[in-house]
């Protein structure tokens, strides 16, 4: 079994100390290595955006932006639900109710109260992430590879809000 952890180092722009999301133009890149059973690795960005709201019919536009090695994807996504400060709240609140462990995550900047969560796939992956008061909520992340499948570990690096 393979252990990747996260390091994470979070640059934000901000116009205050506090913010609200979601909203549009929030922008949140992690970065990372993939790595396949083989050993081969690869470095691994993903970066998400919120491209608009249509508050008429309750919906978020999000852009999806990947690289992995030398291959880039894009999508745009529509989605009902975005990652909000009252689920941040919520979470934290039921956190080990759902078996998780609330956890301060220390960044370069500042200390983060998350969430910790784990889940195990069907072919015994074990996921971890730590979910925190940021847009999209995902601070870090890491996997530990069940020796079947390859591994990655894309970290936190950037959130843009109140753009």
């Amino acid at each position: 079994m393979k252990l990747h952890s996260a390091c994470l180092a979070v640059l934000i722009f901000l116009g205050s100390s506090a913010f609200a999301y979601p909203d549009v133009g929030d922008k949140v890149t992690w970065s990372g290595a993939f790595q396949r059973v083989d050993g081969t690795s690869y470095n691994i960005q993903i970066t998400k955006e919120v491209l608009s709201h249509d508050k008429d019919q309750h919906t978020w536009k999000v852009k999806i932006d990947a690289v992995l090695g030398d291959q880039r994807t894009s999508d745009v996504v529509e989605t009902k639900d975005l990652y909000s400060p009252d689920q941040y709240r919520s979470l934290l609140g039921d956190c080990t109710k759902k078996g998780g462990t609330i956890e301060d995550l220390k960044l370069n900047l500042g200390t983060y109260k998350t969430c910790k969560l784990s889940t195990v796939t069907e072919d015994g992956t074990r996921i971890e992430k730590w979910w925190g008061d940021i847009p999209f909520g995902v601070i870090s992340k890491t996997t530990r590879d069940s020796g079947k499948i390859t591994a990655q570990n894309p970290e936190l690096t950037a959130i843009l809000t109140g753009l």
